[in-house]
């Protein structure tokens, strides 16, 4: 018995739709770049549909050519920077900016960084001691404010008499 192709109407023409890999062109401020894309496909007016890990795949080239155009850092680069630092997703959000969630946004590619946050990064990533001028100190070690005591002197009193 020969193995059927699912298939599924196609919700801009009405065609038939094929679950397949093909060539999508990205295009982002007058450029274009092709990536191989897995979702269903229309046979008759080549309309795409994506959903689960091939929206995610096709979303994270998306952002990585941007980057690209944009003159910004992408993901992978990112991530081998805050490593090279050191530093947790978590503390490279609270130290360089952005929130405590930022640097796994771009890391997984779901936001693409800002120019001046890949600004900063390759100036650490070229002299990382320069991450002392913005958390000096030891980070892993929290501070604790100590309870202040101030000592009062009572005013002599002088005895007539």
């Amino acid at each position: 018995m020969a193995k059927q192709t699912k298939t599924q109407p196609c919700p801009e023409c009405g065609g038939l739709m094929r679950q397949m890999t093909r060539d999508d062109v990205l295009e982002y401020q007058g450029h274009e770049r092709t990536i191989h894309t897995f979702g269903w496909w229309c046979i008759e007016c080549g309309e795409g549909v994506l959903s689960g890990d091939a929206l995610k795949n096709h979303e994270r080239a998306f952002l990585a050519f941007k980057a690209e155009i944009d003159g910004v850092l992408g993901p992978d680069e990112i991530a081998r920077v805050r490593a090279k630092l050191r530093l947790s997703q978590r503390e490279a959000g609270e130290i360089l900016g952005g929130g405590p969630r930022a640097f796994q946004k771009y890391e997984s590619g779901s936001q693409a960084a800002s120019a001046p946050m890949s600004n900063l990064l390759r100036l650490l990533d070229r002299d990382p001691s320069r991450l002392a001028e913005i958390a000096p100190g030891d980070r892993s070690r929290k501070t604790t404010s100590r309870k202040a005591t101030t000592r009062v002197r009572r005013p002599m009193t002088r005895r007539t008499g």
